[in-house]
């Protein structure tokens, strides 16, 4: 970012430091969401679980498929002006709700749009978000979700939540798994110590 120029002006004191700060706050609760929803899913799903295992390669399309069903994130907008939308008229100045997961779901755009498939060959999801409203750090996103998944796979291949009723979920605008905790085998633990 100390190379970057804007409209040929390079980013100085404030600015990059405000672009900085966007990058480094807008990447936590949101990635930590989206791999608390992917390790969840894997804790309950042994057959994707063990799918990646076998086949590491595919975690990239695996990572898509599980944003696209546990989009994180949940945004609001206001309306400029008066929208007709259907039978009901939203007025300007009215907030909206963006659910992008809801969008994720759409079954004209996703067949079997509820169910996970890890290697969904064509998934244009807008887990996060579309047009100029498109999240800034989603490469870096994909990148960790990525290489956590396939690092925690490379050393515990084999868990399950410990216990179903004990995981918790945030709320808001940010959406995910709080707490997940899971088991692995004994040996797993002792090999690693």
């Amino acid at each position: 970012m100390m190379n970057s120029e804007v409209d040929g002006d390079r980013l100085e004191g404030y600015d990059l430091i405000a672009v900085l700060m966007l990058v480094l706050i807008a990447g936590l609760d949101t990635t930590w969401n989206a791999l608390s929803s992917a390790m969840l899913h894997l804790a309950t799903h042994p057959e994707d679980r063990r799918r990646l295992v076998a086949e590491p390669a595919l975690i990239p399309t695996a990572v898509e498929e599980l944003l696209r069903f546990y989009a994180p994130v949940v945004l609001t907008r206001e309306t400029t002006k008066d929208v007709q939308l259907g039978d009901t008229t939203i007025p300007a100045g009215e907030l909206v709700l963006l659910n992008w997961a809801a969008a994720n779901r759409d079954p004209e755009m996703f067949p079997d749009a509820d169910k996970v498939i890890i290697d969904r060959a064509e998934n244009r999801h807008i887990a996060f978000g579309t047009g100029i409203h498109r999240c800034l750090g989603s490469s870096i996103a994909r990148l960790e979700l990525k290489i956590a998944i396939e690092e925690w796979l490379g050393v515990i291949p084999e868990f399950e939540l410990d216990d179903p009723e004990s995981v918790t979920y945030s709320t808001g605008h940010i959406w995910g798994p709080r707490v997940v905790d899971v088991v692995y085998p004994a040996t797993v633990a002792a090999a690693r110590s």
